[in-house]
């Protein structure tokens, strides 16, 4: 798998943590090992409408995508839902959150149960074209992916302390500097 970050300013060992839960996650999501050594995930770091967006790269195959660009934007998780300013910690905690959702929606696409058409996203041969963020949290991918969120990110917390260890990190993204 190849694995790029496009991001400016930021720590290395939050670029470390993108690089490991993108390895972590899609080994855990996609099973086969010859599918995941022939995709390409680029991750921007960068101002973006929604917190983040998994899609297709600019000449991916659409009936058989191999390769994808994933948004997070950081500048959005720097302020919480009620108005409070992130620790860099609990940053670095949002970005690797929002990361692993869109990853589920990469795993989605690589496995044939999402596909992007023109008029919509296509989810088990049924068109979903939600209009409304509220009619978007109702479809099954979205359903899907934040229902596994949170799951990669506690699992991914738990092999974080064995990466950090090898790598002779001096902290963890749980700890406070």
């Amino acid at each position: 798998m190849e694995i790029k970050i496009h991001a400016r300013k930021i720590d290395s060992k939050l670029r470390v943590a993108l690089y490991a839960m993108t390895s972590f996650a899609m080994a855990d999501l996609i099973p086969s090992e010859r599918l995941r050594n022939n995709v390409s995930i680029n991750i921007h770091l960068k101002h973006h409408e929604e917190d983040g967006e998994a899609m297709l790269g600019e000449y991916a195959n659409r009936y058989r995508p191999r390769d994808f660009k994933v948004i997070v934007d950081h500048h959005r998780a720097e302020i919480d839902d009620y108005g409070r300013t992130r620790t860099e910690t609990e940053l670095g905690h949002t970005i690797l959150r929002i990361l692993a959702h869109e990853l589920v929606h990469v795993k989605q696409y690589l496995m044939g149960e999402l596909t992007w058409r023109d008029k919509g996203m296509l989810w088990g041969g049924e068109l979903f074209a939600p209009e409304y963020l509220t009619e978007q949290l109702k479809t099954p991918y979205e359903i899907e992916a934040y229902g596994r969120e949170k799951g990669l990110l506690v699992s991914f917390f738990i092999k974080w302390k064995e990466i950090e260890e090898e790598l002779g990190l001096t902290y963890s993204l749980d700890e406070e500097k």
